[in-house]
C-alpha cells in the first residue's frame, strides 16, 4: 500500500482508496462533511467562503470535498488559481492554467528528448540463455531470437 501525508494532520498513513485522510482524522473529515451538506441543503448558492463562514469549517476541507466530488455546485469567489502564475486553474485537481500545463508539459518533452538510452547490448545465443553449444555449431550473434541455421 502507498504511503500518504494526511492532508488534514500532516501525518503519514498507509493510503488505501481515494481518502486523502488517515483513519484517525476521517471521524472529523466526515463531522464537517455533514455540516457541509446540511448547510448546502439550506443554501445551496453559497460560495465557498460564504458555507466554510457558516459552518465553521476551514475552507481547503470545502476545496478538498469538492476535489472528492462529495459536494458540488459550490462556487468561489476567488477561483482556484494557477500554482505558477496566479491565473485561473483549469480545474480543482490540476491547479494549473492551460498556458503553465502547456509550458511545463514542452519543457517535459524537450528534456525527454534529451535522453539518451544506451545502445542494445549484442546478446551471443547461447551464453545469455544458458544453452549448451551444439556439436559442430558455433554460437551467432543476434538480438533476441535464435537464429541458427537448421
Amino acid at each position: 500500500m502507498p504511503l500518504s501525508n494526511c492532508e488534514r494532520c500532516g501525518k503519514m498513513y498507509s493510503k488505501s482508496g481515494e481518502t486523502k485522510v488517515c483513519p484517525t482524522c476521517m471521524p472529523a473529515e466526515e463531522e464537517d462533511f455533514e455540516k457541509v451538506r446540511d448547510e448546502l441543503e439550506r443554501s445551496p448558492n453559497l460560495t465557498a467562503e460564504q458555507l466554510s463562514e457558516r459552518t465553521e469549517v476551514d475552507l481547503p476541507v470545502v476545496f478538498r470535498l469538492m476535489e472528492m466530488g462529495r459536494i458540488q455546485d459550490v462556487s468561489s469567489k476567488d477561483a482556484i488559481r494557477c500554482g505558477r502564475c496566479g491565473a485561473p486553474a483549469i480545474s480543482l485537481s490540476k491547479k494549473l492554467c492551460e498556458a503553465c500545463l502547456n509550458k511545463i508539459n514542452n519543457q517535459i518533452a524537450v528534456q525527454q528528448g534529451k535522453v539518451k538510452l544506451p545502445k542494445r547490448k549484442e546478446v551471443e545465443l547461447g551464453i545469455a540463455m544458458n544453452a549448451p553449444e551444439e556439436k559442430g555449431e558455433p554460437r551467432k550473434k543476434a538480438r533476441g531470437l535464435d537464429f541458427r541455421n537448421r
